[in-house]
């Protein structure tokens, strides 16, 4: 999946400009205070070198044209309208990404992960196999995970290493976005020629505020977490349920 090729761009792209817009501001205001210009020998190979002078009204002018140059980037987007079902995909992921990038979560693909000591919250995009040209169908899978339930149930080498990104299946509690809200059902957010990405964000992020947010809240030490999988492990060809 292509990252950041439109929103990120933009606002990095926008942010460049307006940093340099304002140094060169900076500069000039410090010429017109300090009353000092900036002289240099100009040669060319055609004609007789010349004395070029800068005042403070040159990098003010070159201030003011970059920052109209950051203000028509920040502002010539991609039509969202425009956009084809990947794009608006795209453009939700990346949506996702950041919301959970602010509140401190690493991000490995479509899996999310923030540690806090000895717990750990996970979230996970998933996407509908059944996904075609026409619809992309996704979900979120959330999880808290413990150093202590991945030893027992998934260091199967026993090295007592545990892992820098655990993913939402090898959580001790997992849920998916529909069991966290009040009416409990399996819901999955949906992409089609037709869908407002904005409104379909906003759908989102209202359910990463309320409900997913909260639920990760709930847990601040190892003690808060009592494990709701069942753990299947082989042993002499029958399988015991721990």
């Amino acid at each position: 999946m292509k990252k950041d090729a439109s929103n990120r761009c933009h606002q990095r792209g926008f942010t460049i400009f307006l940093i340099c817009s304002a140094i060169l501001l900076c500069i000039g205001l410090i010429m017109l205070v300090g009353k000092f210009s900036s002289t240099s020998i100009a040669t060319s190979r055609f004609h007789n070198p010349t004395e070029q002078t800068i005042s403070w009204h040159t990098p003010i002018f070159c201030s003011i044209i970059l920052l109209g140059i950051a203000l028509l980037w920040r502002f010539n987007k991609p039509s969202l309208s425009n956009m084809d079902l990947q794009g608006k995909r795209t453009f939700i992921f990346d949506k996702i990404a950041d919301f959970l990038k602010d509140n401190d979560f690493r991000r490995r693909g479509n899996h999310f992960f923030k540690r806090n000591e000895a717990i750990g919250y996970c979230l996970n995009i998933q996407n509908d196999k059944w996904n075609n040209k026409e619809i992309i169908r996704f979900t979120l899978n959330i999880g808290i995970y413990t150093d202590s339930f991945w030893l027992e149930h998934y260091d199967f080498k026993h090295t007592g290493i545990v892992p820098p990104f655990p993913k939402e299946y090898e959580c001790a509690i997992r849920e998916r976005i529909g069991n966290l809200l009040p009416v409990h059902y399996d819901k999955w957010y949906c992409i089609t020629a037709d869908t407002d990405v904005l409104k379909l964000w906003e759908e989102i992020e209202h359910d990463l505020e309320e409900y997913v947010k909260p639920f990760f809240d709930r847990y601040e030490v190892e003690l808060d977490v009592v494990p709701n999988q069942c753990i299947y492990k082989v042993q002499n060809n029958e399988i015991d349920i721990k």
